[in-house]
């Protein structure tokens, strides 16, 4: 096991979220037994936590399990992204009920948004998924009123960029396409490779679209497939695999949490306490060991 923070360890082996693990160290439900001398001596949510150690949760010994479970749901309109809402909304409550612990939405699609919502127990894969910097594909399928045809100055605008006006740079479209259209209706794809809030939808009002409806009907390379408003299914190995492709790859993902664990080692060593436990992690594990402009590289994305 690479060594990790406690309440990554704790997310990895339970279904808390990182909110009622937080609450749980504030409770005193957690204790730690190192294998070895502590650093620092009072164990914090943020402390480094290694394979030899036993982390107790409520008394229980409980370890990081191996993520299994990758579902595709056809998100329905007028449901929340959310494990559950205190003013009793409607929300993914009642599916995840119905699948395995600790399975949770990857992102989120707005309330009336419809199509595809990944549902796993991979926090990995769900942080690649999550940050732009990973350049992974989303693509959006949008009615708009009224007909829109090749060489529409509105697409134009779509991939050159919009203001959505929330302080950052204009978001882009990296490709548009029509699927269909009539006089009435169109429908446009959009793929895009962030999720900042409601961004799409902004980005079609920002071009003069009059958007009727919003759907997600794939994300990377696997497609939601041919499911109903409320229906899940399980990934295949091989869309698992693709989806991790997409995202540069489990290997790089590794790479990048022992980047991440160099530059915290660095840093504690030039403040003159270094994490001696650490240190000998590192240089028991040779291919652990990656050049500094690597690990610089990497340590940026993570």
């Amino acid at each position: 096991m690479i060594p990790r923070r406690l309440d990554k360890f704790l997310a990895d082996a339970t279904a808390l979220s990182r909110r009622q693990i937080k609450r749980a160290w504030e409770a005193g439900r957690i204790d730690v037994q190192p294998a070895a001398e502590p650093w620092p001596d009072d164990y914090q949510p943020w402390s480094l936590i290694f394979e030899d150690d036993r982390v107790l949760l409520d008394g229980e010994p409980v370890a990081p399990v191996a993520p299994t479970e990758y579902f595709a749901l056809h998100k329905p309109s007028g449901v929340l992204s959310t494990a559950d809402n205190p003013q009793n909304r409607d929300c993914l409550k009642p599916w995840l009920a119905e699948l395995p612990d600790p399975v949770f939405p990857v992102g989120r699609l707005d309330l009336p948004t419809t199509g595809f919502l990944l549902l796993t127990d991979d926090g990995d894969l769900c942080f690649c998924l999550l940050r732009p910097r990973f350049h992974v594909e989303k693509e959006y399928h949008l009615t708009v009123r009224g007909a829109v045809e090749a060489g529409d100055p509105r697409l134009a605008t779509l991939e050159e960029g919009v203001d959505i006006g929330d302080g950052k740079p204009p978001a882009t479209a990296l490709r548009t396409a029509i699927v269909d259209s009539t006089s009435d209706t169109s429908l446009l794809s959009v793929v895009v490779d962030e999720g900042r809030h409601r961004m799409v939808r902004r980005m079609a009002r920002g071009a003069g679209l009059k958007l009727e409806h919003l759907h997600r009907p794939r994300i990377g390379p696997v497609k939601m497939g041919d499911l109903d408003p409320g229906e899940t299914r399980r990934l295949t190995d091989e869309e698992v695999d693709a989806m991790w492709q997409a995202c540069g790859g489990r290997d790089a993902a590794k790479k990048r949490q022992i980047a991440a664990l160099r530059r915290h080692a660095e840093k504690w060593r030039t403040q003159q306490r270094p994490h001696l436990r650490l240190e000998r992690y590192l240089a028991q594990n040779p291919r652990a060991i990656i050049s500094s402009d690597n690990a610089q590289a990497t340590l940026g994305e993570s």
